[in-house]
């Protein structure tokens, strides 16, 4: 069986998940249709094969009409709005599932009409959707309130066996690290997370060290640094956690997600994790959960100031997340799939 993945935002979390969805389905031969975003782009290998987007909205489509011609494939994945349009219109024949990622109309950094307008535009291709393969509960219940049927396909985290649980939260001479992880946007919300900085800061009397795991634009990374933020780039699954490794709580300031990936792998690493409270973590621990800054940050140096608090924190994530995980992955996307081409996938 041949799925054609499209994916317009192949960068940060969108890509990480695509590509553990891959790695989920070994049995499936995919090839991936992806836009350079500023990360590096990986080369095809044995799991996949990748060819680069076209430029333009009308040639994307075009591409999408072309690639079904010539691969045939049983089905096309679409990831992130764009690419969900994309697909839906470019090749009325083939099923479309179709995972937002976090639906656009939930952005916060636009006027409410704009959202209306993406809502709508969701809505009206409702018909082209064989399946939203959502990434968290609450995708999946906006994906039914637009009429779509919808699958919950659990995120999971790319660290493997090969990297060790770290004992997180040991301070060094009395000084902790704070980490957070993603692109530099407003989804990610850095002016929250600079507030919590300077409040966390001035609750441990500045015995505390911060770094950004990700990049952005330079001003946004700019804006960051001069906070005392330091800001790592773009780095590997290895470096990524090695850096995590050593710092004593993560904190998530996102406004709004599908289901974040950096939380997965924080969690993955044993960390605590702090978090702001958002539609996306419905059914994560509410203790560890703030909608302000000023919270997030109390709740943050509570935890690097007492072991047991830690412990605790880390311990509750790991519970919340234990069924991310990778053969609940599979089995969800093999149903998800299943339905959209009508028969059953063979798992072997």
């Amino acid at each position: 069986m041949r799925v054609l993945h499209i994916a317009e935002c192949f960068a940060a979390g969108v890509r990480t998940a695509m590509l553990e969805y891959i790695a989920s389905t070994p049995m499936i031969e995919h090839i991936v249709v992806a836009a350079d975003r500023g990360e590096p782009m990986p080369e095809s290998c044995d799991s996949y094969r990748v060819i680069g987007m076209a430029h333009g909205h009308v040639a994307r489509i075009h591409q999408v009409r072309k690639l079904c011609r010539e691969f045939h494939p049983a089905l096309i994945h679409a990831h992130s709005s764009f690419a969900g349009v994309y697909a839906r219109i470019g090749c009325s024949d083939v099923p479309v599932v179709y995972t937002p990622h976090c639906f656009g109309f939930e952005r916060g950094d636009l006027p409410v009409t704009a959202r209306r307008i993406l809502w709508l535009a969701e809505r009206s291709l409702v018909g082209r959707t064989a399946a939203v393969a959502a990434c968290s509960l609450r995708e999946a219940r906006l994906a039914r309130k637009l009429g779509a049927p919808s699958v919950c396909i659990p995120n999971v985290g790319r660290f493997g066996h090969d990297i060790v649980r770290a004992a997180a939260g040991e301070s060094r001479d009395g000084i902790s690290e704070v980490a957070f992880m993603g692109r530099i946007t407003p989804q990610k919300d850095p002016g929250f997370a600079l507030e919590a900085v300077r409040r966390i800061a001035a609750l441990r009397e500045g015995r505390v060290l911060f770094e950004w795991i990700g990049d952005g634009p330079a001003a946004d990374r700019a804006r960051l640094e001069d906070a005392g933020v330091r800001v790592t780039g773009w780095l590997s699954a290895e470096e990524v956690a090695a850096e995590l490794s050593r710092c004593a709580v993560y904190v998530h300031t996102a406004a709004w997600e599908g289901f974040p990936m950096a939380v997965l792998e924080a969690s993955q690493l044993g960390l605590p994790i702090v978090a702001r409270a958002i539609p996306a973590l419905e059914g994560m621990p509410e203790e560890f959960l703030a909608d302000d800054p000023e919270t997030v940050a109390a709740i943050a140096a509570r935890a690097m100031g007492a072991p047991r608090t830690r412990g605790d924190c880390a311990a509750r994530w790991d519970e919340a997340l234990s069924g991310n995980t990778r053969g609940n992955q599979r089995d969800a996307l093999i149903a998800a799939y299943s339905r959209a081409i009508g028969r059953a996938i063979q798992e072997r």
